[in-house]
């Protein structure tokens, strides 16, 4: 049991002699005070086993007798530390990162505040401080059924509010108080935003200024916020409604013979860096050279609402080479027919085509297309009413 036990501290190396007259190898061995044991054999070659530290010493024997060695096995202590150095450290990182999240899975990292509009979040967020809720209290410590009652005497604004701790995630739910009193509205005129001819109107507020079949300028007032009485005296008012006129509207779009594009050259390359605490740790070396293309992906550490003051954000970069080509007048035209639907689609929005007209010409750098229209739109915008006094 004894010699097992040093066998297994000072480590085992069992391997396999080939070659002329292996026998000879067990004499050498016996020579150089070299023990040896569990000698067998395996057709021609001798198997047998060594003290770990030994086997370095084999080199001169081999060479003198012509032989060859080759491990079968290693066992003992030794070559377990070995194996193991490297995962032991490894191991122990991962238990201390893990420990780490769970006793920071118990404090409050985040506060989400819902509900308010009249009351900032710093008001709120600085009255939950004073009460003993803040990013970085133990959640043990925060008593939710307490601290709202508290948060609605404490801030005037607050009709009742709520706690809610899931992870460490604090949600505060805030009901404001309704305010009684009527507001007036803010006055303001309706006023034209382009040129054209009235054609409907769909005056909700206001005094009307114009009429249908009118023609009116860009910035004519349409609807006046100003009502004024037959004993000279006037009041102010918040104007609303829309006003339809006939418009004249022009879109063009030049397709040009020589186009661009995006080539991607390279295999992509990450950058990751690490936020603990709202500081940043960049995890690379070095910076990119060349035009590149980012897209970022944040990883957010913890589950659900248990979260924790730790990300990642992770950008890839896609190197890009802007590179020319050359399209025929066939091509060109029909891709300026397409972005003209495009721009049509998107700035011509709300308004009825009455009539369209479209004309296209080839010059030296590509195909225009141009499109002439008529229109049934609401042009009327509101325009503050401004009142000074007179002194």
């Amino acid at each position: 049991m004894i010699v097992s036990l040093l066998k297994y501290a000072v480590g085992t190396v069992r391997f396999k002699v080939t070659g002329d007259y292996p026998e000879r190898f067990l004499n050498q061995l016996a020579a150089y005070r070299i023990s040896f044991w569990d000698v067998g054999r395996s057709g021609n070659d001798i198997v047998l086993s060594i003290k770990a530290t030994d086997y370095g010493k084999l080199r001169k024997i081999r060479g003198k007798n012509r032989i060859r060695t080759r491990v079968l096995k290693r066992s003992g202590l030794p070559f377990k530390i070995k194996k193991y150095r490297l995962r032991i450290g490894f191991l122990a990182g991962a238990v201390l990162f893990f420990a780490a999240l769970w006793f920071l899975s118990g404090f409050v990292w985040n506060i989400n505040v819902v509900g308010n509009s009249k009351l900032s979040e710093r008001e709120i967020i600085d009255a939950l401080r004073e009460l003993g809720l803040y990013e970085g209290c133990r959640v043990s410590s925060v008593d939710a059924k307490l601290l709202k009652t508290r948060l609605a005497l404490k801030l005037d604004g607050i009709a009742w509010a709520s706690v809610n701790l899931e992870g460490t995630t604090a949600t505060v739910n805030i009901s404001e108080v309704l305010d009684t009193e009527k507001t007036d509205p803010i006055p303001c005129n309706l006023k034209a935003s382009r040129d054209g001819i009235v054609k409907r109107l769909e005056v909700n507020e206001g005094t009307i200024t114009v009429s249908v079949g009118q023609t009116v300028r860009a910035g004519d007032i349409l609807v006046s916020g100003i009502t004024e009485y037959k004993d000279g005296s006037h009041s102010l008012g918040r104007s609303s409604g829309r006003v339809y006129a006939e418009t004249n509207r022009s879109l063009s779009y030049l397709a040009t013979f020589v186009q661009t594009e995006k080539v991607y050259t390279k295999k992509p390359v990450k950058r990751s860096v690490l936020t603990v605490f709202g500081v940043d740790v960049p995890l690379y070396l070095g910076s990119l050279k060349g035009n590149f293309v980012p897209s970022t992906e944040v990883k957010q550490f913890g589950s659900g609402a248990r979260r924790i003051p730790l990300k990642i954000t992770e950008t890839t970069f896609k190197e890009v080479d802007i590179r020319a080509f050359e399209i025929g007048t066939e091509v060109a035209v029909e891709l300026a027919e397409a972005k003209l639907a495009e721009m049509e689609k998107e700035e011509l929005k709300g308004a009825e085509i009455l009539s369209k007209s479209v004309t296209s010409s080839i010059c030296e750098k590509g195909v225009r297309i141009t499109a002439e229209y008529t229109l049934l739109e609401n042009i009327a915008e509101q325009d503050l009413l401004l009142i000074y006094d007179e002194k």
